[in-house]
């Protein structure tokens, strides 16, 4: 990612962080990167979890806070056709001020528990 634009595959595809409002830059940024931090599997790099949140009890997922978003990290038991699993993956969650109109993007999939630990590793 340049300092210009977001990659194609985020929840921002194409922006050009020149047409953003500066103070809106970090926020983007941050944004995207936690989005495609968590769709690898990996914990989100900037934003920090939110320990005075809503507490899951759904199968794992955590809430975390960022500049101008807050990060749901999706980790519910369900199931598919009789298959068990669960569903994972990134909830982005805008403040007003960041988004007046559209205040959430997702990317979340279905996994089996091994395809979920293959993802996430051991501590899946």
């Amino acid at each position: 990612m340049t300092d210009t634009d977001l990659p194609l595959d985020g929840p921002f595809a194409g922006v050009d962080l020149a047409q953003v409002d500066p103070a809106l830059r970090r926020g983007f940024i941050e944004a995207a990167q936690d989005f495609a931090d968590v769709i690898a599997g990996r914990s989100p790099r900037h934003a920090g979890e939110d320990r005075e949140g809503p507490v899951a009890s759904d199968g794992g997922s955590r809430w975390y806070r960022g500049h101008g978003y807050n990060l749901l990290v999706l980790k519910r038991l369900s199931q598919f056709g009789g298959v068990a699993g669960l569903v994972y993956g990134p909830v982005l969650s805008f403040d007003e001020v960041f988004s007046p109109h559209e205040r959430q993007l997702s990317a979340t999939r279905f996994y089996t528990y091994d395809a979920l630990r293959a993802l996430l590793g051991p501590s899946a």
